[in-house]
């Protein structure tokens, strides 16, 4: 008998623990893949099966569409299960939800004709696919999928629509759908409408899910042949009481996640479907100032087989606030029902019960519905048939279906499903819901996760958190708005220090847990791995962002990197950039960092910005960054590791510029090839970034400004909810600044600005020696000590207030004083407006209320800009728009707008402020500008006559945004001569404008863009020369006066081939419209149609063609827009048709009917941004140049007090070719005519007595206004 040898006895003993540990797996040492398996197994149909084809899935089920869906926290999954619903509902699909893990693709080329795929695709982190659909992403976008067929091209019977949800500030901009939809199309796959893009970013993301689907499903029915039927609710899941069960029954789930919890035998792995009970070792708060609390909490997970490493994130499973859960259930009619036990059971195969059951309805609502999130708007109209009043019903439906409404009454108060249900039926219950619609409509819980604030290598079995209790104070509401998750580790923070009764806030949760599991010490975790992480080489320099509890991370950094040099380890530099508003308030880990820097030594070192520590002077990371902009660069030159975690609508997005800019100056290399290094960082994992919304209750922010230009918003409150079924609220939407780097809104910034324009502005006669009007207005210092006179803003905190000797007042502009004044008086330059209080940081005056105008009268759709031009010019730079009507009021107050100008604002400027003299002002003071190397004597041309103004200043446009002299003289364009000049005075004209442009060089033509409503100059122009030389001569001269002046914008694209590669430039606004445009579309857009026209009457217009479809849009109330759609077989057929019909009278009232193509939605989005970017610049002119910021801080007269005929004040400030009786707009876009200026009007000067009654409203100007 041969002998066992040492080896033979081991390869034995693995071969049997082998066996042993196969048999034994999931019993002893192991766990089922899917905790829920066992649970789900009789409340899912049991038809589910477990194959991974998804078309032997959908052959069994008999479905005819499937909504796939790349889901990291829930909301991506919610709107597949929306769409799948919605799909079932009006076009009779039979759909299912299907998760991309669940399924394989190699046999996607077998997808039949006749079946339709949706792709729901959420983009993760930098650009990645989330954790379902990494393997769906790898294998779609591989150079080679290998499919089960020989096909070419391989999913050529594919048809599918693609929505993604993504967050613009990051860079790879929901990069998931985007890739997904090019892969998909280049494998031969038909894509049906346009991919939607939703931008959580922005605060739109429910907004953008809507404006999609609703034309996709139009374009889905027509190409699958489908017929849309009135929309009936069918439940999707089964709902039992169980009578012979109470919630003590050992197999009532009463919040439990899954049946290993429930039999208290719970093993890991722990993830996202089973999280680990873990015990809080530690909790303290690391400061409390006021409402603002930050706790810091050690987690012990040596219990367990979790593992971090430095850098990952830890998931904490919360669940909502008792009053919040007493609120639904009291609302819904449940609360008697609390502890009924319930079945829960899906009526369709492909469906799941998201929660394990039998449980209780108060199971349900506290553990598993996201009860405190906003509602959205597609839901309140599928409850509005259940309603339990008819004037509930009716509001509901108006709240479904009217976007302005739900904003002003819903989304804008941040009101949750509960709060809507109450404030709609007041105390009647809302007994008719079916509570799967509940289940459907409401997301389910989703754990938070927080970045790790220590070292695995320090610490290998505790995590530490670090997290800001959320609360913040919405305008409005009575109650301030409590985040869910960290207030309920405030109250298990209060529990463990021995608070017998924690209540946060008024806040009660269940913090002993499910049959008191987790005793109120334990908390619910799991952890996810992060690839934000240390170099691997630790003597690789580090540089690290993290304001507030951004600092979260770098603490666990420095912890390790603190270790490792105590392990004898060369560690390399390392920076710590932190950010909090005083040492001696918020300062994160303050009494830390000394013992770090004690093993760090020189290595290690802190940079702080206190925001609040200097009265006058706010100083945030990315200042302290610029600072250190030599040592920055430096240890990028050696490889060093930068991170960023923080605020992603601001701060992180502000520090990636700045990081580009330090090392374009520093290397002296162009901004753009600057950006390309950064973008290589990225690409390398040199640069890594974890970002996060401030608040993520913060409802939306505003992209114009840089936030360190900010002081704190100071409005009043709003009105109360008593008045909302009062129908009286209306005051603009504006967001209160809640915290360091959060900005007031872009509706914020819409409601105020719009107010600006029509309002009288009274000379404040500071003369010199004056001193400041009362409380009105006030001299500042800015952050580079030089002095300007603003409105007495109420929280201009970061401004220096002095009192300043008279000598030195006639040196300042003033933009409230006399024309004689101004005579004395010298601009700034525009970067020293950077520290001009913004618009959006004044108050309201007491005087005024914004007024929403009621538009169901009018068309909601941008016209085109054919038909909106305002201008003389052509050029296009010319902001198109129509004249703005803001001296009339109505009786409610507020200015309005004319009725074909979709603008929020009208076109510049108002009439009223022309009031103000504005003439040719001499620099007294010489102010430092950067020395020109030229050899022209620049000055000597710049006060030749006549002497060209200082420019009006661009005050909201922050410092760090003006246009360095090399970037305006940038002109990579063959043969581009045209400059274009902004800041020029309102009285500038052609002629005017030729005479200052004419002294260096030949000036070939000339152009200042004049508004037609005004006569005055809206700001900028345009002058081309012979030479090139002579344009740039112009731009230095320009620059040096403080104007925006660079070469402008190409009328169509160029390129220019360098080094084998081909750049193109930036063109002009047209041109990029027609680039998005659609040559294959076939749907033409319809306008100006009489209001009865109906969709039969709309068709037989065009009775000599056949005609696909055809639409009238139509308000909440059925009533015409005005609009319509209309489609037809072929482009040849478009094109004939409007040549034939555009322009053509119709109706009785012999309105001129406008056709043209439909826009795409990227034509549609570049029209917003480029409305959006026209108005905030022309308001930002408005301001500079007549003070409008003096407006809204009520000085005499009252802002509400008559105005003054319009033309009247115009005609003081033309040109006499201009201010004649001829002043009339014949046969202008709009159809309106303005009176002619009588010999009544050319006698309203402003040194004459104005008269004290209100412009009299004829016929014609009322149907101007909204």
């Amino acid at each position: 008998m041969a002998q066992l040898d040492t080896l033979d006895i081991i390869v034995l003993a693995a071969i049997c623990l082998g066996t042993v540990a196969y048999f034994t797996k999931g019993t002893y040492w192991g766990i089922t893949q899917d905790p829920y398996a066992s649970t789900y197994s009789a409340a899912n149909s049991s038809k589910a099966g477990k194959t991974r084809n998804i078309l032997e899935k959908m052959e069994e089920s008999n479905k005819n569409c499937v909504v796939f869906y790349g889901s990291q926290t829930g909301t991506a999954e919610d709107y597949a299960s929306r769409l799948a619903k919605e799909g079932k509902s009006r076009y009779g699909l039979e759909t299912m939800v299907a998760d991309l893990e669940d399924y394989d693709y190699e046999n996607l080329d077998s997808f039949p004709e006749d079946k339709i795929a949706m792709f729901v695709l959420a983009t993760y982190g930098e650009g990645e696919p989330t954790d379902n659909a990494v393997d769906f992403y790898e294998f779609i976008t591989g150079e080679s999928p290998s499919f089960s067929n020989e096909s070419e091209p391989p999913l050529g019977n594919l048809k599918f629509v693609a929505f993604g949800l993504g967050n613009n500030t990051y860079e790879h901009y929901n990069s998931m759908v985007r890739d997904v939809t090019k892969a998909l199309e280049k494998l031969g796959a038909t894509k049906i409408g346009a991919a939607g893009e939703g931008d959580d970013g922005a605060g739109t993301m429910e907004e953008d899910f809507l404006a999609w689907k609703d034309p996709m499903w139009v374009d889905l029915a027509e190409k699958m042949g489908l017929e849309e039927r009135e929309a009936v609710y069918e439940p999707v899941f089964a709902i039992t009481e169980r009578e012979g069960l109470t919630k003590d029954s050992p197999e009532v789930y009463l919040g439990e996640p899954n049946k290993m919890h429930l039999e208290g035998a719970s093993k890991g792995p722990y993830n996202a479907h089973n999280p680990y009970i873990a015990p809080i070792a530690e909790s303290r708060e690391i400061f409390t100032v006021k409402d603002r609390n930050c706790l810091h909490m050690e987690i012990d997970i040596s219990g367990s087989n979790l593992s971090y490493q430095t850098g990952d994130h830890v998931a904490v499973w919360p669940t909502n606030a008792g009053r919040e859960v007493d609120r639904f259930l009291k609302v819904t009619g449940l609360l008697p029902k609390r502890d009924t036990v319930v079945g829960v059971k899906a009526l369709d195969p492909t469906a799941k019960v998201p929660f394990p059951t039998p449980t209780t309805y108060d199971a349900i609502v506290r553990y598993h519905m996201e009860i405190g999130a906003p509602v959205s708007r597609q839901f309140l109209a599928t409850l509005a048939p259940f309603a339990p009043t008819e004037a509930a019903k009716a509001e509901m439906a108006k709240l479904g279906s009217d976007k302005d409404y739900f904003h002003e009454k819903i989304s804008n108060q941040y009101l949750n499903i509960a709060q809507v249900l109450q404030a709609v039926a007041g105390d009647e219950k809302w007994t008719s819901i079916p509570f799967s619609a509940f289940i459907e409509g409401v997301n389910k819980v989703q754990p938070r996760y927080y970045s790790i604030s220590s070292s695995s290598l320090v610490q290998k079995k505790k995590i530490s958190v670090t997290a800001i209790v959320e609360s913040m104070h919405i305008p409005g509401r009575e109650d301030a708005l409590k985040g869910v998750t960290t207030n309920y580790l405030l109250a298990l923070k209060q529990k463990q220090n021995g608070d017998p009764s924690p209540d946060p806030h008024g806040l009660t949760y269940d913090i002993t847990g499910p049959r008191n599991k987790y005793d109120g010490v334990h908390v619910p975790v799991h952890v996810r791995h992060s690839n934000f992480k240390l170099p691997s080489d630790p003597s690789k320099p580090i540089i690290m962002v993290g304001p507030g509890t951004g600092v979260a991370p770098f603490r666990a950094f420095v912890q390790e990197r603190a270790q490792q040099a105590k392990n004898g380890e060369n560690v390399g530099r390392t920076l710590l950039f932190f950010g909090c508003r005083k040492s001696t308030e918020d300062f994160l880990y303050s009494d830390e960092w000394e013992t770090y820097k004690k093993d760090l030594g020189d290595k290690f070192e802190l940079i702080t910005a206190f925001s609040r520590e200097t009265p006058g002077k706010k100083v945030y990371v990315q200042h302290r960054l610029s600072e250190r902009a030599k040592e920055v660069n430096e240890l990028l030159q050696q490889k060093a590791y930068f991170y960023v975690c923080g605020d992603a609508a601001n701060m992180a997005r502000e520090v990636n510029t700045i990081l580009g800019k330090i090392i374009a100056e520093q290397r002296g290399i162009p901004e753009t090839k600057a950006e390309d290094i950064v973008k290589g960082m990225r690409s390398a994992n040199q640069y890594q970034s974890v970002r996060f919304p401030l608040a993520k209750l913060v409802i939306i922010t505003m992209s114009y400004q840089q936030t360190a230009s900010h002081p704190e918003a100071n409005f009043p409150p709003r009105p109360t909810s008593a008045m909302y079924n009062q129908n009286q609220i209306r005051t603009p939407r504006e967001s209160q600044s809640q915290a360091n780097a959060s900005t007031p809104s872009t509706d914020a910034m819409t409601a105020m600005m719009s107010q600006f324009a029509g309002l009288s502005i009274p000379a404040a006669n500071l003369t010199a020696g004056a001193a400041p009007m009362g409380p009105q207005l006030q001299y500042y210092f800015n952050q580079d000590g030089q002095p300007f006179i603003g409105p007495a803003a109420a929280a201009a905190g970061m401004y220096t207030q002095q009192q300043m000797a008279p000598a030195q007042l006639s040196e300042l502009y003033n933009p409230y004083q006399t024309a004689a004044a101004v005579q004395q008086a010298s601009y700034l330059t525009q970067a020293s407006y950077a520290g001009f209080p913004g618009y959006t940081m004044m108050p309201y005056p007491s005087a005024r209320a914004g007024y929403y105008a009621d538009r169901t009268e009018h068309h909601k759709d941008v016209p085109g800009l054919e038909n909106r031009r305002g201008s003389y010019s052509t050029t296009n730079e010319s902001a198109p728009s129509t004249p703005y009507y803001g001296a009339l009021q109505r009786e409610q107050g507020g200015t309005h707008i004319a009725a074909v100008d979709r603008s929020v604002f009208g076109s510049t400027p108002s009439p009223q402020q022309l009031a103000t003299q504005h003439a040719d002002q001499h620099v007294t003071k010489p102010l430092p500008y950067k020395t020109i190397p030229i050899n022209v004597d620049l000055d000597a041309l710049l006060v030749q006559h006549p002497i060209i103004p200082r420019a009006i200043p661009a005050i909201f446009t922050p410092r760090e945004n003006i246009r360095t002299l090399d970037q305006s003289l940038s002109n990579p364009i063959p043969n581009n001569r045209n400059v274009y000049i902004r800041g020029l005075h309102p009285n500038t004209d052609d002629e005017t404008l030729a005479a200052y442009a004419s002294r260096f060089g030949a000036v070939e033509t000339s152009k200042a863009i004049i508004d037609t409503s005004t006569g005055a100059c809206k700001g900028f122009g345009f002058a081309k020369y012979h030479n090139v030389r002579d344009s740039e001569l112009c731009i230095r001269g320009f620059y040096k006066l403080g104007y925006e002046v660079g070469f402008a914008r190409v009328d169509s694209p160029h390129s220019l081939s360098r080094g084998g590669s081909t750049k193109f430039f930036q063109e002009s606004f047209n041109s990029r419209l027609k680039a998005e445009g659609d040559e294959s579309s076939t749907n033409l857009y319809v306008s100006n149609l009489p209001k009865n026209m109906t969709e039969s009457e709309l068709g037989a217009i065009f009775m000599d063609y056949t005609v696909s479809s055809s639409r009238i849009l139509r308000n909440s109330n059925n009533e015409s827009r005005g609009v319509g759609f209309a489609r037809f077989e072929t482009r040849e057929i478009c094109d004939e048709i409007i040549r034939k019909f555009h322009g053509q009278p119709i109706g009785e009232e012999g309105l001129l009917l406008q056709v043209r193509f439909a826009d795409t939605p990227a034509q549609k989005d570049l029209k917003r941004i480029t409305t959006e970017r026209r108005q905030f610049r022309t308001n930002e002119y408005n301001v500079g140049a007549y003070g409008a910021g003096s407006d809204i801080m009520t000085l005499s007269p009252p802002i509400s007090s008559p105005v003054l005929p319009r033309t009247g004040m115009i005609a003081q400030h033309l040109p006499a070719s201009r201010a004649s009786g001829s002043w009339k707009r014949d046969g202008s876009a709009s159809g309106y005519e303005l009176r002619s200026m009588t010999d009544h009007d050319k006698s309203q000067r402003i040194d004459k007595p104005v008269p004290q009654q209100p412009l009299p409203l004829n016929r014609t100007l009322r149907m101007a206004v909204l």
